[in-house]
Order: structure tokens, then sequence, then C-alpha cells
């Protein structure tokens, strides 16, 4: 993985950690986030236009696949957030796609894995388990799998299954279409996608939390649509499952944030956490 590809990963995850950060402050976060998506459709409408390349028609049906995964994603994530902390949802919502990325990236893209990349996604994985231990006693080694039945830890293993199937499409999508126009219509349809929704369930929340939010709403929009434009850029240089795996950077970010921030606890398997996913990080960069 080249310097260039691994700063951009770096710049995307630092984004997307904190426009993250940002929606869980909100008061309904998944109105906030789909405020937020929109805000970041109408903020680049005009670029949008300036820049605009013909899209070829067999893109479209993956651009219309990628914005409904988009869609969940931002859906579940915000039901995510209504039961668990930024330091735990969020680790497990990117930690988990490292994983089903890279099943499906074997499977379906037909990539393959070098023994050192594969080991570092492994000590990615490792390290975001290790984050969500509380302790580091003998019988919290297993607390975390235990956890996985809770709303939050399901909601985020879920939106770790839609992170890993848009990355996959976009992926594909990309052989075929600019990085600019790809990811503004891959925003608009999925902000579309919810709009019944949210117009029809959600009216008077979407007018209280504009009202309430609105600075912040925009600037996570612009932040969400920076960072996804980063990791499309990086994903035309390299495969997917090392793109998805190098990615978790934002974990470290994110857990940070939430320890200094929301004033969440940071304890040793924190630290050792991190340090393991930066490991995994070396390990492909040094590979891909």
């Amino acid at each position: 993985m080249s310097i260039q590809v691994l700063a951009l990963l770096v710049c995307a995850g630092l984004m997307h950690s904190s426009w993250n950060l940002l929606s869980k402050e909100g008061k309904d976060r998944q109105v906030f986030i789909w405020l937020a998506i929109c805000s970041a459709s109408l903020l680049c409408f005009l670029p949008f236009l300036l820049l605009y390349q013909a899209v070829s028609p067999h893109v479209w049906p993956l651009i219309a696949l990628s914005a409904a995964l988009e869609a969940s994603y931002y859906l579940l994530l915000g039901a995510a957030y209504r039961y668990g902390d930024l330091s735990l949802v969020y680790p497990l919502a990117r930690g988990s796609a490292p994983l089903f990325v890279t099943v499906i990236a074997l499977l379906v893209l037909g990539e393959r894995l070098s023994l050192i990349g594969g080991l570092g996604i492994l000590l990615i994985v490792s390290g975001i388990y290790v984050i969500h231990l509380r302790t580091f006693a003998w019988r919290e080694l297993t607390a975390p799998l235990r956890r996985l039945r809770e709303p939050a830890a399901l909601l985020a293993l879920l939106c770790g299954l839609s992170i890993a199937g848009y990355s996959t499409v976009d992926k594909v999508g990309l052989r075929y279409a600019a990085p600019l126009t790809y990811i503004y219509l891959v925003f608009v349809i999925s902000a579309l996608y919810l709009l019944p929704y949210m117009l029809l369930a959600r009216r008077a929340a979407v007018q209280a939390e504009w009202q309430a939010h609105a600075p912040r709403i925009v600037l996570a929009g612009a932040l969400a649509l920076l960072s996804y434009l980063l990791v499309l850029f990086a994903l035309r240089q390299t495969q997917v499952s090392y793109i998805a795996s190098a990615r978790e950077l934002s974990v470290v970010f994110a857990a940070l944030m939430g320890t200094a921030i929301l004033h969440e606890s940071f304890g040793r398997q924190k630290l050792v956490g991190s340090l393991l996913i930066f490991a995994g990080i070396l390990c492909i960069a040094l590979q891909a």
C-alpha cells in the first residue's frame, strides 16, 4: 500500500469518526444522519454539475444497490447509538466489516490475500475485539461474544454487514465511473430512499433536530461525504479487503474521541486494542 493511499485512509478515518461523534450527540440519531446526508447532497450540487461525468447505463444498478445499502447503514447506525456508547458501537460496526468484506472479496471478486496481508487483517480484528473487553480478567475474555445478543451489538453487526456490502459494490462500480460522480449519486439516492419514511413518520423529529443542531448537521454531512470520497479514491488503487481493514484506524480515533469528548471510559484494553490495530495496518501497508 503506497504512502498516498495510507494517507487517504488516515484522513478518511479521522473524518469518519468525527462525523459519527457529531451524530452521537444528536437527539434523534437516525434523523440527524439523514439530514446530514441531505445537507451534503445540497452543498455539493453545484460542484457536481460542474464536474459531472456521464455514467454508463450498466453502472446505475450498482449505484442503486450501493445507495440502498448505505441507507440501511444509516438507519442501523442511528438505532445502535440509542443503545450503546460511541467507543463500543463504532468499533463493532467498523470492526466486523473487514471480516465480511474479506469473505465477500474472496468469494465474489476473486481477490487473494498474502500471508502478511492476512495477518494484518487478523491483528485488526483482534484489536477491535480487545477494545470491547472491560477488563483482562479471565472470565471477561468471552464477554464480547456474550454481549452480541444485546440490541446495540446486534445493530452494530448489521451495520458491519451493510458496510461490507456497499464496499464490495463500490469496488466494482468504480471500474466504470468517476469517484466524484459515483459518490454524489450514491448520497443523493440513499437520501431519497429514506425520504418517505422521514417525512411521513418522522416529520416532527426532522424539524426539531434541524432547529437544534443545524450547524452540526451540515458539518457532519460534509465530513461524511469527504471521508467516503477519499475511500473511493483509495479503492481504485488496491483491493477492497485491504482497504476495508486499513480503514479501521478510525476505530482508534473513535475510542479516543469517545473518551476525551464524551467522557467514556478508556482502560488498558483500549490501549492494547489500539496498538494491535496499528500493527495490523502496518502489515497491510507493507504488503498491499
